[in-house]
């Protein structure tokens, strides 16, 4: 029988095609896997460049923490530095997003944060009366003022844009005109009415004799307050105006009695709360107001990292009321 020669020569061929698919599908998933393994591991591990990539981002809303160009920058920045320095681990850039968020509600409150300061005459009416407030004798009593001089010297805060502001009686006393001072963009100071007290919360409303728009804050639902929760008290604790302190709320609802009047459920925080805080702000992550500063726990004038605000939702229909 003859041989046919171009029937061998046709089966080397298909076995050869055959060899070199099997080759190639081999070189291109060892390559596909090899790329998975050095980018999207590394996504998988680090959680904020996986946000970044995808064009999300871990931001609380309400002004937290904002998506500026600024913090993008900065975080990107970063990365490239991690990279390039073959360190994969997400810590770093999660202490940046959490630097940009504290830095940014710091920002959107502090200019509506005031300084409140009565006069020489009415602090010495004060001192004549001092039998109406405890003195300031180092256990639970009222944030006192702080006293410079013949100044006394105290906080509010800006509730309205047309110029009222809350603040505790303990800042203005028996004064029916204050000064207060305000520090966004050049510091400026003005005088001010006492146009409401309440004196089931001890807190007073004023309001600015000046026309114009003023920075106010936005007002938060204190009844939705946890333990544990990131706050920041805003005020001048011995003078030091736009002082910010960071803790925690370390419990709520607590039932003081405090010169005789009964507060069933203020805010415990361990945020450092000096003389001079009184009617300053207590704020939460969001940026917003969740309560006013207005007590504190200090046994022999030690600083315990007890201070106590009262829940913005206690105050709102005086507010109202009152604006």
């Amino acid at each position: 029988m003859k041989k046919n020669r171009n029937f061998k020569i046709n089966n080397m061929i298909w076995v050869t095609a055959i060899i070199a698919i099997l080759v190639i599908g081999a070189v291109w998933t060892n390559a596909d896997f090899m790329l998975n393994r050095s980018v999207g591991g590394n996504q998988n591990l680090n959680p904020a460049l996986l946000n970044q990539n995808t064009g999300a981002s871990p931001m609380i809303n309400n002004g937290a923490l904002m998506n500026s160009p600024n913090a993008m920058n900065s975080t990107n920045n970063q990365m490239q530095s991690m990279t390039s320095s073959g360190n994969s681990s997400s810590a770093p850039t999660t202490a940046l997003m959490v630097q940009e968020g504290i830095s940014h509600v710091v920002s959107m409150i502090k200019p509506s944060v005031v300084g409140v300061s009565r006069t020489t005459a009415s602090q010495q009416t004060n001192q004549s009366n001092s039998n109406q407030t405890p003195a300031y004798n180092g256990g639970l009593s009222y944030i006192p003022s702080f006293k410079s001089g013949s100044r006394s010297e105290g906080s509010g805060v800006i509730i309205d844009p047309r110029g009222y502001i809350l603040t505790t009686f303990q800042t203005v006393g028996t004064d029916t005109v204050v000064n207060v001072k305000l520090f966004s963009g050049k510091e400026q100071s003005y005088q001010a009415d006492v146009v409401a007290l309440d004196k089931a919360t001890d807190l007073v409303v004023l309001k600015l004799r000046a026309q114009g728009v003023f920075p106010a804050v936005v007002l938060g639902n204190s009844n939705l307050v946890e333990v544990g929760d990131i706050v920041f008290a805003i005020g001048s604790p011995f003078g030091f105006s736009q002082t910010v302190t960071m803790g925690i709320v370390s419990s709520h609802n607590r039932n003081l009695n405090i010169n005789g009047v009964r507060y069933p459920d203020m805010i415990q925080t361990d945020a450092a709360i000096n003389q001079g805080n009184d009617g300053g702000p207590l704020v939460n992550i969001k940026g917003e107001v969740i309560g006013i500063n207005m007590a504190t726990f200090m046994p022999d004038n030690q600083y315990a990292g007890i201070g106590f605000a009262i829940p913005i939702n206690d105050i709102v229909n005086f507010i109202n009321s009152n604006i």
